[in-house]
Formats: C-alpha cells, sequence, structure tokens
C-alpha cells in the first residue's frame, strides 16, 4: 500500500477517517493526501474567468476559501501528529464526487478512507451521499469509518460472501489488509429465507471457493437471518469484528435503485469500519 486518500469536510466522521489513515500509514509507510473540495456556487464556478479578473470578489473569495481550508488541514495534522509519515494536503475547487474520482485515478491511489454519518428512512433515498457514491463508483478499494477509531486493530476482518468465484479478485485485495494488519478473516456466508443452501451443498461452495482464492488464517461462519445486511451487521456485533469487508457489484442508474446495493446499507447501518472492494 503506497498511498491513501482522506477527502475531509472538517467533521467529527472525516477526523475518524484521518485517525484510521494514520494507524495505517504508521503500520504501511504509506503516503496519505489529505484532500478537501470547495463546491463554488454558481456565481464562482468559472475559476478561470474569476482569476482573470485581477482583485475581483470572486477571485478573493476563492483565495480565502483555499487559503482556510489549507489552514484547517494543516491544524487537523498537526492535531493528529502525523510522526515518521508522510502526509500532504490537497484542495480542489469544484464537484466534490468528481474531485474525488479524478484524484483516485491521478494519483493511483490504493485506499480511499470516508468518514460516513449513515442514514436511515427517506434519507437513503432522497439525500444520499458522496460516501455513498463513491463506494458504488470508485476504482479503489473504500474504507468508511463512522466512529472514534481509538481501539481500532484492524486484526479481526469479516468478509461477508456469497462463495461465488466473482468474489475471489477481492479476496486478492484484502489479502493485503490481512497481511497489514495481521488479521484473522471471519468468512461470512449468510442464510435467508430467500436463499437456502443446505449443509454439504454450503461446504462444497466455501472449499472450492477457498482453494481457488488460497485464503489463509479464517474461520468459516453460517449465520440466519431475515437478509444479508442484517446478517452481516448483527454477526459483526456478536464477534466484536473490528472491519467488515463487502464485494459491491457497482450498479449504476435505475438498475442500483431497483435492486439496491448491500454495499451500500451496510456503510449506512454500520457503526464499525466497512471495507468495499468492487468486483469489477
Amino acid at each position: 500500500m503506497k498511498k491513501v486518500l482522506v477527502p475531509t469536510d472538517f467533521s467529527e466522521q472525516a477526523g475518524n477517517a484521518l485517525k484510521v489513515a494514520n494507524k495505517i500509514a504508521h503500520k504501511s509507510g504509506c503516503e496519505v493526501i489529505l484532500m478537501t473540495v470547495i463546491e463554488p456556487t454558481k456565481s464562482f464556478s468559472n475559476v478561470k474567468e474569476a482569476s482573470s479578473a485581477e482583485d475581483s470578489i470572486e477571485q478573493k473569495y476563492i483565495h480565502y476559501l483555499v487559503e482556510n481550508a489549507e489552514g484547517r488541514m494543516q491544524k487537523l495534522i498537526n492535531e493528529i501528529e502525523f510522526a515518521n509519515t508522510n502526509c500532504t494536503t490537497r484542495v480542489e475547487i469544484g464537484n466534490i464526487y468528481k474531485a474525488i474520482t479524478e484524484m483516485v485515478i491521478k494519483e493511483n491511489i490504493d485506499v480511499v478512507i470516508m468518514g460516513t454519518q449513515g442514514a436511515s428512512g427517506l434519507d437513503e433515498i432522497l439525500i444520499g451521499s458522496n460516501t455513498e457514491k463513491i463506494v458504488r463508483t470508485a476504482a479503489c478499494p473504500v474504507l468508511t469509518v463512522r466512529n472514534n477509531p481509538d481501539e481500532f486493530t484492524g486484526n479481526s476482518i469479516v468478509f461477508a460472501t456469497s462463495l461465488k468465484e466473482e468474489q475471489i479478485p477481492s479476496i486478492h485485495k484484502l489479502r493485503s489488509f490481512q497481511k497489514l494488519f495481521d488479521a484473522h478473516i471471519h468468512l461470512l456466508y449468510v442464510i435467508t429465507p430467500a436463499s437456502f443452501n443446505t449443509t454439504r451443498e454450503i461446504n462444497e461452495l466455501k472449499n472450492s471457493f477457498v482453494k481457488k482464492s488460497e485464503l489463509e488464517n479464517y474461520t468459516f461462519h453460517v449465520y440466519s437471518e431475515a437478509n444479508e445486511e442484517s446478517g452481516i451487521l448483527h454477526f459483526a456485533e456478536d464477534f466484536g469484528a473490528e472491519m467488515i469487508a463487502v464485494a459491491t457489484h457497482q450498479r449504476k442508474g435505475w438498475r442500483h435503485f431497483f435492486s439496491g446495493s448491500i454495499a451500500e446499507n451496510i456503510v449506512n447501518h454500520s457503526k464499525t469500519p466497512v471495507l468495499a472492494f468492487n468486483m469489477k
């Protein structure tokens, strides 16, 4: 792991994400890029035109926002004490989602670590969040953090699996996190009323999946619940897991609206950090 991106809006949850990034940086020696995005109003949206008019109100306002953001980010870094690690700051102007997506590609980011406030009810449908959108579309793994991670060690990871071959690349991505934290993987298969398999069928699927993915240092669990989301969340609570890992299809548009995404629901409702991998 060489580069970690931490977008911040200076909220408590974003601060928690930065603390996790610091823990990862101390273990891996990776570079942490702390980034904030300024979304100007329409009148300030064309930065090129504003900068061409010397001493204009637009230019002064943009400069003020940038300088203020840089100062606040530097204060965050000093408070967390990024000793012996390389932490740099970036201020971008424009759309938050677009800026993060472009930064991931430009800097070849290995993982995005983002704070999330969680959501429930109509908020999930009508409001959504930039975090959810990044989880759904990012080209790299996304780790979402909600609560204060002072006791976070990452040594116990729940990987929710369908035991299908399409998830094997996600195991390969997870292995770098497992190695970093010397973590034990709890391989979790959730049985629901809508998807029932016999014990023999499940064991056959598990044996094939483990062999092909070359998974080590793991324990296999079968958990029964009303739905996959509840099964994952309840199991993580029961076993005191420090991280939940899920693979996402990254559905878009109407297909995503009607089918939903277990990964996004887990991000919304989990008090435990959630690591989401795309299966593409």
